[in-house]
């Protein structure tokens, strides 16, 4: 798989480990909490460029993307599509790998359906920064049905019948 790879690239390359306790390894999990802590368009246009690598490889179980411009569309295109998107940093450990994983929840609250109603799922992050201190590696794992597809029409409803028949 992509993400296999991707991230032992990275970690053979070495360059994002961040002393534990630093101020390096601080402000860079503070731009990552920031930048989610309220996603709107204009949040994904000033802060975006602080927060990931060049060369960023994410995936949020929905779609998967390299590099910052191709993370700038996805990104964008998520907040338009949104009332309201916020994450709230639940906790954050290192491994000793140098990895972070970030435990959260989110609210998404959508245009198109679901309209007005406040959708929760919770979530983790795994993260890997750059000698910089920015997102080089993100993998998501998170709830997708019932944060998401479960309020599209005729998806949402199929959704449902085969949670009700397991």
């Amino acid at each position: 798989m992509d993400t296999f790879s991707e991230l032992e690239r990275l970690r053979q390359r070495g360059d994002g480990q961040m002393e534990p306790g630093s101020t390096r390894e601080a402000e860079a999990l503070a731009r990552f909490t920031g930048f989610f802590s309220h996603l709107t368009v204009e949040a994904v246009e000033t802060r975006l460029r602080d927060t990931y690598a060049e060369d960023v490889y994410f995936s949020d179980t929905l779609k998967t993307v390299r590099g910052l411009d191709n993370l700038m569309a996805y990104m964008r295109d998520s907040a338009e599509a949104t009332e309201d998107v916020r994450v709230e940093i639940q906790e954050t450990t290192r491994t000793a790998a140098g990895d972070y994983l970030v435990r959260w929840k989110m609210m998404i609250r959508f245009k198109k359906f679901a309209k007005g109603r406040e959708n929760w799922s919770v979530g983790m992050s795994h993260l890997r920064f750059d000698g910089d201190g920015r997102v080089a590696y993100h993998q998501d794992y998170w709830d997708a049905a019932g944060g998401m597809f479960e309020h599209v029409p005729l998806l949402g409803w199929g959704i449902s019948a085969i949670k009700n028949r397991l």
